[in-house]
């Protein structure tokens, strides 16, 4: 399946060529939206899409924003040799 992504100049001749695409047999999805120069959440996972100078900053200052609520790395390593040896608490 191949993607293609179409920029109109306003909603309402969006959805009149959505309307249009969805006729067609062998389109599959149809989606009109608002886009962003930023990705959400979600979009993190897309593989194969670099980010972007903005997105890597803004997820920098995310992070910042977090605190310190996670954990360190040593204690990480630490769980993960319990898990490895079937300790699961």
């Amino acid at each position: 399946m191949t993607t293609l992504t179409v920029k109109t100049d306003n909603k309402v001749h969006a959805k009149k060529l959505a309307g249009f695409l969805r006729t067609i047999g062998y389109v599959k999805e149809v989606h009109v939206g608002d886009t962003s120069d930023t990705l959400t959440d979600d979009d993190w996972v897309l593989p194969g899409r670099p980010a972007t100078e903005a997105e890597i900053d803004k997820l920098l200052d995310d992070m910042d924003k977090d605190g310190d609520t996670g954990i360190t790395t040593a204690q990480l390593k630490k769980k993960i040799a319990q898990w490895n040896k079937g300790v699961y608490k």
